[in-house]
């Protein structure tokens, strides 16, 4: 029977005991009364875990003796999804989603047909609420990962950024797409995954992606929601990465 687990960010990790504070001490005290002597594992969502017993309870804390540290490998081959703005509740799904499913990252994009407009400190307080979602996530699939989650930019800074080599890949139904079984995935660098909003990209905006190099891909004849989508890539993408011998770990 799996540990139940909390997460600690890498910077508040000590060599010997670790100190679980806020929402995931309460989360330990209180929701599941775990109590001093008790056996329970820590991540930082960097690929490392911790077996740990109980210490010390406390109002607002819970301290933890380290009994052993597992450092999973890095990733062989990262996945970024670069995901249309679409509306909250079913971009919280895909967060969670794309957590389950590995991606090394999520990068929320700003487009024309984007319903969803944020910015100033009405973005922070979504990240914030956004980064938990993903880490309770990680917690319940007991993946050692939590995605990089960066802050919404436009679409003509976010394909500005984009690291060189990559394979780039864009849901689309296009006549020119590709099914995903035909793409070669040995080429060095991470797979980017670009998936457009509610209504899709402008032709306009398709084919500046185009320009920068993503290839148009088919995930089947039926039109998918913008949630759906990045899902259902990701999935296979998962799976050929595997069936080519590039899996991710």
């Amino acid at each position: 029977m799996s540990l139940p687990r909390f997460h600690l960010p890498a910077e508040a990790w000590q060599p010997e005991s670790l100190v679980l504070e806020g929402g995931e001490a309460l989360h330990c005290s209180r929701a599941l009364r775990k109590a001093p002597g008790e056996k329970i594992e820590i991540f930082d969502g960097n690929g490392r875990v911790a077996a740990a017993t109980i210490s010390r309870v406390s109002k607002d804390s819970v301290s933890a003796r380290i009994d052993e540290v597992r450092q999973h490998a890095p990733r062989s081959r990262e996945v970024h999804l670069l995901a249309a703005m679409i509306k909250a509740e079913a971009f919280e799904w895909l967060l969670e989603k794309a957590t389950e499913l590995g991606a090394a990252s999520i990068r929320p994009v700003f487009t024309a047909r984007s319903v969803v407009h944020l910015d100033g400190a009405l973005l922070n307080k979504k990240l914030h609420k956004w980064r938990r979602h993903m880490v309770e996530s990680a917690k319940q699939c007991h993946t050692p990962w939590v995605p990089g989650l960066e802050t919404a930019r436009s679409l003509t800074e976010a394909l500005d950024g984009l690291p060189a080599p990559s394979i780039r890949l864009m849901p689309a139904l296009s006549e020119h797409s590709r099914r995903l079984h035909e793409v070669d995935f040995g080429a060095n660098g991470p797979v980017l995954v670009l998936v457009g909003p509610e209504g899709d990209f402008t032709a306009e905006e398709e084919e500046a992606a185009r320009q920068r190099g993503f290839q148009p891909v088919t995930l089947g004849s039926l039109i998918l929601r913008a949630e759906t989508a990045s899902i259902a890539a990701l999935a296979i993408i998962g799976e050929e990465l595997v069936r080519q011998g590039r899996p991710q770990p």
